[in-house]
């Protein structure tokens, strides 16, 4: 059986600053630009998790990041525009930024938004995933035949109905896309 942590396929050559941009957007639109970018990144990554594990469980995490490791330093952004002030020269798009990593920072990340948290607040983020783990199992069985055995975990549920929500939630975007695809496919959905 293999475990799959996704937020580790997020640091990938070119993908902080994609995911940076997801998380900074303070509205879905603009989530979505850099979620439609990461789709076919994620879809590629799960096809070969796929691929080799020929057809043995594999459990998928989805995303469960510590917002922190993802966002630009506070302190980094603070004293840049701290200098932009100081010579007169302020740049309206990283004070904006800054302002957004003021919103998002956290005093302990560890408990903040994180795991099924940010399914409940950003559910276009869970979707986007889970429309990439079933792509990539439809085209794996597609080319050799054998189905992946698909388990998706959400990640960090401390109460029935946060796994409840995030159940539905995940299943109707997974039986969406194989309704499209006009495929089937055996997966789960569960929790550690």
């Amino acid at each position: 059986i293999g475990l799959c942590r996704t937020e580790h396929m997020f640091f990938g050559e070119g993908r902080i600053p994609i995911v940076q941009q997801m998380i900074l957007a303070d509205n879905e639109a603009d989530r979505r630009k850099a979620l439609d970018q990461l789709l076919p990144l994620q879809r590629d990554d799960f096809y070969g998790v796929f691929k080799a594990m020929h057809g043995s469980p594999v459990t998928i995490r989805t995303i469960d990041p510590p917002l922190h490791e993802f966002l630009p330093s506070l302190l980094e952004l603070s004293l840049e525009v701290e200098h932009q002030r100081s010579t007169g020269q302020i740049d309206l798009d990283l004070m904006r930024r800054l302002g957004r990593v003021q919103e998002l920072h956290e005093q302990n990340p560890m408990l903040g938004m994180r795991g099924c948290r940010l399914g409940i607040e950003w559910p276009e983020i869970y979707r986007m995933q889970v429309q990439a783990i079933i792509a990539a199992a439809i085209k794996v069985r597609r080319e050799s035949g054998v189905a992946p055995q698909v388990e998706i975990m959400i990640p960090l549920v401390g109460f029935q109905t946060e796994l409840a929500l995030l159940r539905e939630e995940t299943c109707q975007a997974a039986d969406e896309l194989l309704a499209a695809e006009g495929e089937s496919l055996d997966y789960s959905v569960g929790t550690m």
